[in-house]
């Protein structure tokens, strides 16, 4: 973790950028926020589109292809537990289908700060 923050950047911040950063979340907490926020996320309209499933990956977008390969290979529950117990922060994301071409199109939307989005 970087400890070399200046003073006030915290404020200068919206919060979903510092929950973010200060607080990952495990695999339990992940499906736990899930759990929490399924009935009202789903079929919600974000982005244009309405989100018709979550799905628990990755935070950092680049270990997704990892994560994608692994969930193949051995399972999505292995998976997510294997980059639980990595150390590697996880985050709730709302997936939408976008036909506008002849081959549907997953669009994936990060969900983690969903409560406070619909709150405000």
């Amino acid at each position: 973790m970087n400890t070399n923050i200046k003073k006030g950047w915290l404020n200068s911040r919206p919060f979903s950028l510092y929950f973010a950063i200060f607080a990952p979340m495990t695999y339990n907490e992940a499906l736990s926020y899930l759990e929490r926020i399924k009935d009202t996320a789903i079929g919600a309209p974000v982005k244009g589109r309405f989100i018709e499933s979550l799905f628990i990956g990755p935070t950092d977008w680049e270990q997704m292809t990892d994560f994608m390969n692994l969930r193949i290979q051995k399972g999505e529950e292995t998976a997510l537990t294997e980059f639980d117990s990595a150390g590697k922060s996880l985050s709730v994301y709302g997936v939408s289908v976008n036909n506008e071409f002849d081959v549907p199109h997953w669009d994936m939307t990060i969900m983690d700060n969903w409560e406070l989005m619909i709150g405000n």
